[in-house]
């Protein structure tokens, strides 16, 4: 799936190439919207446990703020929000062909 030029894998990629790291306000939403386009609807409390302090708060109320939406559409939000951080805060490198073939991304 494509979105602005960027595929959601390429998108969530860039991520990690950013000049500068995002606010964790920011962050949390990309995840939220990560998570939702990878799993889907966060799982019940007794599945996934609640967390109480930290980052991890943020980032937890961020994905279930999500539950209901579509995987599509968590990844077209989740490309356009890639899109915004990417002009905001630059690349720190460009994307090259092997670059753009890594799927993985750190949270």
């Amino acid at each position: 799936q494509k979105t602005s030029g960027l595929s959601f894998e390429v998108a969530a990629e860039e991520m990690r190439r950013l000049k500068t790291r995002p606010s964790e306000e920011e962050w949390a939403l990309l995840f939220g919207f990560y998570m939702q386009a990878l799993h889907g609807d966060i799982p019940d409390a007794d599945l996934y446990p609640v967390p109480t302090e930290g980052k991890a708060v943020g980032r937890y109320e961020a994905w279930q703020s999500r539950k209901g939406m579509r995987r599509e559409e968590a990844k077209e939000e989740y490309v356009g929000l890639a899109m915004k951080m990417i002009e905001k805060y630059e690349r720190s490198i460009e994307r090259c062909k092997w670059n753009s073939q890594v799927w993985t991304v750190d949270y």
